[in-house]
């Protein structure tokens, strides 16, 4: 799979887009190196595909199977002909919500492209703890039109976005091993009791704790259990917000539409690369591993910033496509098998790591996928 970014120019100002720089459409001369390249294509980056004019030529210059996303906010018309399937970003039906979190979208002309989309199309929405609620209301539009709906967690550029994220990195397996996910309330001065027990070197406490560590440990897991005891309030709305989407799943066959739904806690153990064996090509010509690595940027990830360095290892302007293929050879063959990154919400050292901060991880990988929302499906890409 090959994703294109075919412009940087939008529509939409949304609050947690890491688009930044001045808009530019990606140049005809690296599309053309692009073709027969792949079977299938991805039009969509850190901007609205639809603004570029020449969309449609590219799509049919490309050909293969063509997967757009779209904010929905110019006519699809013209494309609808030329690729097999149109994602619209539709987070809520509530115009207010539109106006105050993706700035400048509006349902109504969403709707309208979606009716002329028809079945190729399908409805991507991010979810936060302020559009959890309505999310019903998107199971029911999808099933007026026939259509499905993919659903992703927020990742967030800042603090202000992660406080409304409603997911919770560490591994729902130590969680459990805690005895913290069976609705038991959670003992928020167990460590310190753990600490007065090994003071004395004896103690149920601390023989419950190192239980924990040693079960953890025997099924491949590290343990961050002060994390685990600091966030009682993340980890019940990750689990009512996955009750709800269970639920909801339900709701959604018996309306004749598939929910794909997200995860709401880690899996240090089960984690898988979206995007292997596949590159991100900017607007620019310049190619990335993936859309995260695409840019320099700022997220908010394991209640930290973190700054996120741009990982490029090639440019269509003066390379060939195979030239590129061959200098993410080294990264590609880390990500196919994800255990070769750690998983650093589950360490007890994520906060003030000196590894993180300097783009890295303590298996020696940078760039590194250790803290990556997307390879435990907490974040869903649109293919």
């Amino acid at each position: 799979m090959i994703q294109i970014e075919v412009t940087t120019a939008c529509d939409l100002n949304c609050s947690y887009c890491f688009r930044n720089g001045k808009a530019m459409d990606v140049a005809e001369e690296v599309v053309e190196k692009l073709v027969g390249c792949d079977k299938e294509y991805v039009l969509y980056g850190y901007g609205e595909p639809l603004r570029n004019r020449n969309l449609k030529k590219i799509a049919e210059r490309l050909g293969g199977r063509i997967v757009l996303s779209t904010n929905g906010i110019n006519d699809v018309g013209a494309i609808v002909e030329v690729v097999d399937r149109i994602g619209f970003s539709l987070d809520s039906t509530n115009e207010e919500y539109l106006k105050r979190v993706r700035k400048g979208s509006e349902a109504k002309r969403i709707l309208k492209n979606l009716k002329k989309a028809g079945e190729k199309a399908f409805i991507e929405s991010v979810i936060t703890s302020e559009n959890l609620k309505n999310l019903k209301d998107l199971i029911e539009l999808a099933a007026n039109y026939g259509i499905d709906v993919k659903l992703t967690n927020v990742v967030a550029p800042n603090k202000q976005i992660y406080n409304k994220a409603v997911y919770f990195e560490p591994s729902r397996r130590i969680i459990d091993l805690a005895g913290f996910g069976n609705g038991s309330e959670i003992d928020k001065d167990f460590i310190v009791k753990v600490i007065h027990d090994y003071s004395k070197g004896r103690g149920e406490f601390l023989e419950r704790y190192n239980g924990i560590l040693e079960e953890a440990r025997k099924e491949g897991y590290l343990v961050n259990l002060s994390y685990i005891l600091e966030s009682t309030q993340r980890i019940y709305n990750a689990m009512k917000a996955e009750e709800k989407l269970e639920g909801l799943r339900e709701f959604a066959k018996g309306m004749g539409v598939e929910l794909d739904i997200p995860e709401f806690f880690g899996n240090a153990v089960e984690r898988e690369c979206p995007y292997r064996n596949s590159i991100f090509v900017r607007a620019d010509g310049k190619v990335s591993s993936c859309m995260i690595f695409s840019r320099t940027h700022t997220e908010f990830v394991n209640n930290h910033e973190k700054k996120v360095n741009a990982f490029i290892v090639g440019d269509l302007n003066f390379q060939e496509y195979d030239d590129v293929v061959s200098a993410l050879s080294t990264f590609e063959r880390k990500r196919k098998d994800m255990s070769t990154f750690p998983w650093c919400a589950d360490c007890p050292h994520v906060s003030g790591c000196w590894y993180l901060e300097h783009n890295q991880d303590c298996y020696v990988n940078s760039p590194s996928c250790g803290e990556c929302l997307y390879s435990t499906g907490i974040a869903k890409c649109v293919f």
